[in-house]
Parts: structure tokens; sequence; C-alpha cells
């Protein structure tokens, strides 16, 4: 069990640094806050930072400590506390799952659970605390323990972004105002690369479902003048979409340009509720941006059964991508 306790600590560390990271991004302006990632608490920001700020401190505090018998029990106590969130958490993900078509999941488990077993392993490292033996001296376990929280903190980034991008939010709601799609690469004859198809593929589907009133179309004009946004409307257009039904932005030339300016565009046309469709890998960091801009929407992964080429390269650029905007691209 010891060995075990040793592996999981520095996931412990990782969230316990996720937090305080986020209780300072809070404080700073209460629309950073990045909770949601893994905790649902209907507390307003930044207090809901400053309440989990306790478990942050908890796991963050050094083995000897938990030594005190007074302090090992108020610490179990927090731990134990935000293990049954977490669990919450996890249970009500199964069971909208489950027992209703409100989310559709091809994530064999949620972030959630990830989160659940690194409180549990750090509530049995408290609860029966051991003094741990030293076999190196104190700087090689400052670096390799640094190394150990580093990939620790990548592989939560990852599992993060593959379990909430693979989920469908779509049947959260009824239907939306619009549905936006992020552009991708277009050839220069003018069709679409396979990821800005299968995009556009789903975004089709969902308006012919009647599930959104307009289509928003965000992306850039390349060297050669070539619109994104113009050959995703025709090829909207030839697969049944009215032209009135389609909006466009064609100065996305990054995710943060297009939910700026498609804030625009919902302050203009006096929209409200939105689906955002992109490939699975890159719905966790679209999520954050477009809320942070005044965007709440709903995720929803482009085809899920056609694999892309270098998709692994995106999924480990978006593990890179999604830290450096959640603390620099506000």
């Amino acid at each position: 069990m010891s060995g075990i306790l040793l592996i999981t600590r520095p996931f412990g560390v990782a969230l316990g640094m996720f937090i305080v990271v986020n209780l300072g991004l809070a404080l700073k302006e209460p629309r950073l806050a990045a909770n949601d990632v893994w905790l649902a608490v209907p507390l307003e920001e930044p207090w809901l930072s400053i309440f989990v700020a306790v478990l942050g401190v908890m796991l963050l505090t050094p083995h000897s400590w938990s030594a005190r018998s007074g302090f090992r029990i108020f610490q179990v106590g927090v731990l134990i506390g935000f293990l049954i969130l977490a669990v919450t958490n996890l249970g009500r993900f199964y069971y909208i799952q489950l027992f209703s078509d409100r989310i559709e999941s091809h994530a064999v488990f949620p972030f959630s659970l990830l989160i659940s077993l690194i409180l549990l392993f750090e509530t049995l490292r408290v609860g029966f605390w051991k003094p741990m033996t030293r076999r190196l001296p104190r700087p090689a376990r400052v670096f390799f323990g640094g190394i150990l929280v580093a990939v620790s903190c990548f592989i939560m980034i990852l599992a993060h972004i593959y379990t909430f991008g693979k989920t469908d939010y779509s049947g959260f709601v009824k239907s939306a105002d619009a549905v936006i799609v992020l552009g991708a690469k277009v050839y220069r004859d003018g069709r679409l690369s396979n990821a800005l198809e299968y995009r556009m593929n789903r975004a089709i589907d969902l308006y012919k479902q009647g599930k959104a009133r307009h289509l928003i179309l965000t992306g850039g004009i390349d060297a050669s003048n070539l619109s994104e946004p113009r050959m995703m409307q025709r090829y909207a257009e030839e697969r049944g979409v009215p032209g009135k039904a389609i909006i466009l932005d064609e100065k996305g030339d990054t995710t943060y340009d297009s939910a700026i300016n498609c804030r625009g565009v919902a302050t203009a046309k006096e929209l409200d509720s939105f689906f955002v469709v992109s490939q699975y890998f890159h719905m966790a960091r679209v999520k954050m941006i477009f809320e942070r801009n005044g965007l709440p929407c709903y995720t929803v992964p482009a085809d899920l059964t056609h694999p892309l080429q270098r998709e692994r390269f995106f999924l480990f650029r978006e593990a890179v991508a999604f830290p450096v905007y959640l603390l620099f691209r506000h």
C-alpha cells in the first residue's frame, strides 16, 4: 500500500497546485475560475474557490505534518468531505448518462473518477500515516519529486481534455439559438479538410434536427484570400441549410478570436444559447475560452467514428495549450 501511496502522492500535489492557482485567478477576476473542470458545487465565485482552497492547503501540506493526531483528524475530515463531493459528481454523471439522454459519452470514465481516486488515496495516506523512509538526499528528492508532479499535471490535463471532449452535451437543452462551428483547414480548390467536414456534418445534423435556428461559421481568411467561413457556408447550403440561417465570422483566426467575435454576433443578433462544434481534443479549451468571454455553451464533438491523421499530436498540443490559456489568455 505504501508504494501505491507514494505513486499517487504527486497527483495530490498536482491537484493542490491547480486549486491554489485557480484561487489566484478567481480573486483576480471571478470569471477566470475553472473549478467546474472537476467540481460541481452551487457557490458563486470567488467563494467557491475560497471554499476549495481549504482542500488545496491540505493536499500541499508536507507529509510529516500529518504525524500530529489533531491535525491529521482535521485533514482527513477535509479530504473525506471533498471525496464525497467528487463521488457525488461521479454518480451524477453515470446517472444522467444511463437514465436520461442529456449526455452521450464515448469516454471510458469521467474525469471525476480520477479526482475521486486521488482524494481516496490521499485520505488513506493521511489516515494511516507512517513516516516516509528518505533514501535520496534532499536535492535529488526535490528534483525527482518535481518531475513526478509535472508528469502528474500533464496526465491530469490530458485526462480532462479526453473525458470532457468525448462527451456530447447537446442533450442538455431542447434547442439553442445557434450552432457555432469553428473553422479548420480548407484546400485551395475549396474542399474542406476532414476535420472541418466532420464539424460541418455534425452542425448540419443539429440544425436539421431543429436543435438550432442558426449556424455561426467562424474562421479566418488565408494568405491566398480563401475564406474558411465562405467555403463552410457553401458546404452547408449544398446540404440544404438556407443562406438566411447562416451567419459568417471571417475574422476568427484563433479560437480566442472566434469567441470574441461570436460574442459580438450574439449581442447584435440577440442570441443567448449556443452549441459549439469542434473535435473532441479541442472542446475543453473551447468551453473555457467561450465561457470566460460571456458565451455559455454546450460542447458537441464532431464525428468520433472517423479518426484524424495526427490526432495524438493535436491531443498533446491541446494539453500544452490548455494551461497556457488558463493562465494567460483572459
